[in-house]
């Protein structure tokens, strides 16, 4: 198995689930990880020579493509995720290796809510087009792949999740809070997401795939839910709606049936995941 971005979040936990049953090559963009788990290589997957060589001398039977610019890491969308995209599709199609391209909610346009496999994007935001934009790359390379959409990713170990951080800073730092109570996800924890992919590639199965918690929660709620959680006060959080015009995707919910179907993995919603307290930390 080739995790690209293997040193990010939800890559770490791929690396690390994957590595009791698969050979694990991983690779990173500033700083590989725990050399143990798997074999690491430095990538700019904007680099085309580079992906196909890379992809070529390891010839792996699954890539699973974690590697991604997220909204508040960088300008670079395009390059990142549509031309890396392009190029790791493409070297796996050229290897014949399955391919499992993570995608995102926000690329629909919110206005549906429930959405299944089939449901067509329309994308709203810069990010969520070139998240849209790599899904056509790695529908036209000929990959044999599996496009996962999630929604947010969250977790404690090692390290609290992108998703959980700045909600607990901003209140810690005394800001008072306001979170969206008009937009609703499907929240996942990382192990459960990361599990699920492990188990992914090991089945045929090839298309889009819904992968996200079984609950539908707003922005607002969710933020309660992590600060409770952390033992941290909400007083200062409070709930906000969208402005009339605003380019935001409001209702982003998964309906995640057919992964239900297909994986023997869990995908528990929010409040089971935390009701297990010290376990999950």
């Amino acid at each position: 198995m080739l995790v690209t971005g293997g040193s990010g979040y939800l890559g770490g936990w791929v690396v690390k689930l994957a590595a009791a049953t698969w050979d694990v090559t991983a690779t990173y963009a500033t700083q590989g990880q725990d050399t143990s788990r798997a074999d690491w290589h430095h990538l700019d997957i904007r680099d085309p020579a580079a992906v196909s060589t890379l992809v070529a001398e390891l010839h792996p039977d699954v890539i699973v493509h974690t590697a991604a610019l997220n909204p508040g890491q960088g300008d670079d969308f395009a390059g990142i995720n549509i031309t890396g995209t392009h190029n790791v599709a493409r070297a796996a199609a050229a290897t014949h290796a399955r391919l499992i391209h993570m995608s995102t909610d926000v690329l629909f346009d919110g206005k549906k809510g429930n959405y299944v496999e089939q449901d067509p994007p329309g994308p709203l935001t810069t990010y969520a087009k070139t998240k849209a934009g790599a899904e056509i790359e790695v529908l036209e390379s000929g990959a044999d792949a599996v496009i996962v959409r999630t929604s947010l990713v969250y977790g404690w170990r090692p390290t609290v999740a992108r998703a959980a951080r700045w909600i607990i800073d901003a209140v810690e730092s005394g800001e008072i809070l306001s979170l969206w109570s008009d937009e609703l996800r499907c929240p996942i924890w990382v192990e459960s997401l990361a599990a699920a992919l492990v188990e992914l590639a090991g089945l045929d199965y090839t298309g889009f795939l819904h992968i996200a918690g079984d609950q539908v929660v707003s922005r607002y709620e969710f933020g309660l839910a992590l600060l409770s959680f952390a033992g941290i006060d909400t007083s200062d959080v409070l709930p906000a709606t969208s402005p009339p015009g605003a380019l935001r995707p409001l209702d982003c919910s998964m309906d995640c049936s057919l992964a239900r179907s297909l994986l023997a993995t869990p995908l528990p919603g929010i409040d089971e995941v935390l009701a297990r307290g010290d376990a999950i930390r």
